[in-house]
């Protein structure tokens, strides 16, 4: 987790907003509306941790306290 945590944790000193899209049932950036670089990175984590509703992002949220840097 330490290099995903890092990573989120980078994105969001850079501004960015980490959400849940229920469309694409996975943690995305609001930024991915106009710039998908990062989707296929915000999937594999996504993936790799089960995040799929929003309940397990909101939980996510504060085990990892990914919500203010």
């Amino acid at each position: 987790m330490t290099e995903d945590y890092e990573y989120l944790r980078e994105l969001k000193r850079e501004g960015e907003e980490i959400i849940f899209s229920e469309k694409k049932k996975r943690m995305t950036l609001l930024s991915e509306e106009w710039d998908t670089s990062k989707s296929k990175t915000m999937e594999a984590i996504s993936h790799k941790y089960g995040i799929d509703t929003r309940q397990k992002f909101q939980e996510f949220k504060e085990k990892f306290n990914i919500t203010d840097y």
